[in-house]
């Protein structure tokens, strides 16, 4: 099939990415009368599909991650949003002509938003794949209150690390931070006002030079074992809170789109990138808080923009 042949597949709105902030925008654009395809490479929700439990979203006290995210995905294709399931093998953007190759279907799309997300970096202990949504947490934000009067511990070296142990404090009865090195990755001076939060803080304790080798459980997390002077100790707890940096999807777009030092994609106050008519949403993008509420809050910004940029250019 030839590019740009009447056969091809068209769209209004081609969104890469079935998280949070991607579905909003699908459901969005649908609402506006746009035709949408959403294309996943993997599961529907993204990162947010693997939260056991969600109690900071709006209107619920509860909800599972692959319950709320299913919901978003069931709006969004009964409004008539197609998905699309696959690997891009090729994209190539063009105002009002964007080429994109899924598996062996080719498709138009008058404009793009990519939704990819960002996942977070494991640490690769034993046991830690296997208690994800119990008692193992990327996000101390999302998950903390389900922790209040618990022991708890976050594992990392970096200011986020400290960020999130101060956050859990005013949650948990006690937070333990294992630091894989001698002190944290920051400036001096940053270090001397972690040393002052940490000692202001009565209920948190740093431990240094550890290596967390397992994660303690069977149906939930129990404890947690680490290396520290070639000694092996343990210490219980109910939750990790693994705090090692997270890494954005961008490796397909790296050529074309206007990245940061991170690989988060840079964008104006519109959500649109350095290419005309491409925007972006959700975790993949530079901003300051990434919860699947902020998600979905861009997915509706990047949709309306992406329907005055279609009508514009018509």
């Amino acid at each position: 099939m030839e590019k740009g042949s009447n056969t091809m597949n068209k769209f209004d709105i081609a969104v890469i990415g079935a998280g949070p902030g991607g579905l909003t925008a699908a459901i969005y654009a649908q609402r506006s009368g746009l035709n949408v395809v959403i294309i996943e490479n993997n599961v529907i929700g993204g990162q947010a599909s693997l939260s056991y439990e969600i109690n900071n979203y709006p209107g619920f006290n509860s909800i599972s991650g692959t319950d709320l995210t299913m919901k978003m995905h069931e709006q969004a294709t009964t409004l008539g949003a197609v998905t699309l399931y696959g690997d891009i093998k090729k994209m190539d953007f063009a105002p009002m002509n964007n080429f994109i190759v899924v598996e062996d279907k080719e498709i138009i799309a008058s404009t793009v938003i990519l939704s990819m997300g960002a996942k977070a970096r494991t640490i690769g202990a034993e046991g830690e794949a296997e208690l994800i949504g119990r008692g193992i947490c990327y996000c101390a934000i999302c998950d903390g209150a389900s922790y209040k009067d618990k022991d708890v511990v976050v594992v990392g070296s970096g200011i986020s690390a400290i960020e999130d142990a101060e956050y859990l404090s005013n949650i948990c009865k006690n937070v333990t931070v294992l630091n894989n090195l001698p002190n944290f990755a920051c400036s001096e001076e940053d270090i001397k006002v972690l040393d002052n939060q940490i000692k202001n803080n009565k209920n948190i304790r740093v431990v240094y030079n550890t290596a967390v080798t397992e994660v303690k459980g069977k149906d939930h997390v129990t404890g947690v074992k680490f290396m520290l002077d070639g000694g092996e100790y343990s210490i219980d707890c109910d939750a990790l809170f693994v705090s090692v940096g997270r890494a954005p999807d961008t490796d397909m777009v790296r050529s074309s789109i206007h990245l940061d030092e991170n690989g988060y994609i840079a964008t104006d106050e519109n959500l649109e990138t350095n290419q005309a008519g491409v925007f972006a949403c959700g975790d993949v993008r530079v901003k300051q808080l990434r919860q699947i509420v902020t998600a979905c809050a861009d997915g509706a910004v990047a949709a309306t923009n992406a329907n005055k940029f279609i009508n514009k250019n018509k």
